[in-house]
């Protein structure tokens, strides 16, 4: 297994090899819609067979741009072709971001310097790797992104490094419900939530009902304003989650598989917008990667009666839970419910991992 991270570097290059990198995004996007066309007028995505089609005249066409661009190009055409079922013709805006693959791109990260292939030739630029990106310096470099933000009159570059990621070891599982009051609870007793989390939903929940109202340009722009704003908080949040819980002294996450709750609307629409007003799925995201770094992992569980069922005796009872106290029926067995849950999901996970273990023996071979 590998472990594939991806960050952003501003370029720092002249105004005339800006003019020169503006030229070849835009003749790269050229060539991708040109490909994309035949290929949708084919009704094929083949990469070899709309290479042999095209490559020749779109090189005579289009000289000045680099061999492997024009590849490139074709291959991202045909992808999008692929993820479209040729239903549609895809089409790339003239700033569209580019791919650069290994053979036309060339780093120096030691002296924090790159060699970019253009329709002028090679041209070299300069970056500043931050602080917190030094750790992937030894990594493999596998793709890159080109980016040109026309507000900022700036080009990014999104670089994918990769790295072969560390074994699994240990099976000591942590189970995590993740819901609406609480944004995770462990099953080792450890609550994420607190008053300034809920203040800021809040917040964020009544503006945004006030601005909707409105209606106006300006409240529109507030809007998009604060939702970007929002979304920070959500991820800086969700990164400071993740990161405390998987440096816990645990081998194994249990979650929730919530898409299967995602989906019912007989929770009615108060339920559905609290449920939606935090990235759940992000977080999880967040859980997979941290983890796979430390050479743990995530596992998804079957999430049903997880609140309703006693951690305790077993019993699963709808009435055994009242909002956020649980109080089993059968047993007597009194808790925090999501802290009840929390620990159902741990059990899952054991279960779960017992199954696999069965179903995949280690067999001596001789």
């Amino acid at each position: 297994m590998n472990m594939d991270r991806t960050i952003k570097l501003k370029l720092g290059v002249s105004e005339e090899d800006k003019e020169t990198l503006k030229k070849t995004i835009t003749l790269f996007n050229t060539v991708f819609n040109e490909v994309a066309q035949y290929g949708f007028e084919h009704k094929t995505h083949s990469k070899v067979s709309i290479h042999h089609a095209t490559y020749k005249d779109i090189r005579e066409k289009y000289p000045e741009l680099p061999s492997s661009l024009v590849q490139g190009a074709r291959d991202i055409a045909c992808e999008a072709l692929k993820g479209v079922k040729l239903k549609r013709i895809p089409v790339a805006k003239t700033f569209s971001s580019i791919r650069y693959n290994q053979r036309v791109i060339t780093y120096y990260l030691k002296t924090e310097s790159v060699s970019i292939a253009t329709v002028n030739g090679r041209i070299k630029a300069t970056f500043n790797i931050p602080e917190c990106y030094r750790y992937y310096i030894d990594w493999e470099v596998r793709s890159s992104t080109l980016k040109y933000d026309i507000k900022k009159d700036a080009f990014f570059l999104h670089v994918i490094f990769r790295k072969e990621s560390p074994e699994h070891s240990g099976n000591r599982i942590l189970g995590i419900d993740r819901g609406i009051v609480n944004i995770a609870v462990c099953s080792n007793n450890v609550f994420f939530n607190g008053k300034s989390i809920k203040n800021v939903r809040g917040k964020y929940a009544y503006l945004r009902k006030q601005l909707q109202s409105k209606g106006t340009k300006s409240a529109k722009r507030l809007l998009k304003k604060m939702s970007r704003k929002e979304r920070r908080f959500v991820t800086d949040t969700n990164h400071c989650i993740s990161k405390t819980i998987v440096n816990m002294p645990y081998n194994i996450f249990a979650l929730e598989d919530l898409t299967s709750i995602r989906v019912q609307n007989r929770k009615g629409k108060d339920f559905n917008r609290k449920l939606n007003s935090w990235a759940f799925y992000q977080l999880a995201q967040f859980f997979e990667y941290k983890a796979e770094a430390l050479g743990k992992r995530v596992i998804y569980v079957d999430p049903r009666f997880s609140s309703q069922k006693c951690s305790k005796c077993g019993d699963i009872r709808k009435s055994n839970r009242k909002g956020s106290s649980y109080h089993c029926r059968d047993c007597g067995f009194q808790i925090h419910a999501d802290l009840n849950a929390s620990r159902n999901i741990a059990q899952a996970g054991i279960s779960c991992l017992s199954r696999v273990s069965v179903n995949n023996p280690n067999v001596a071979t001789i």
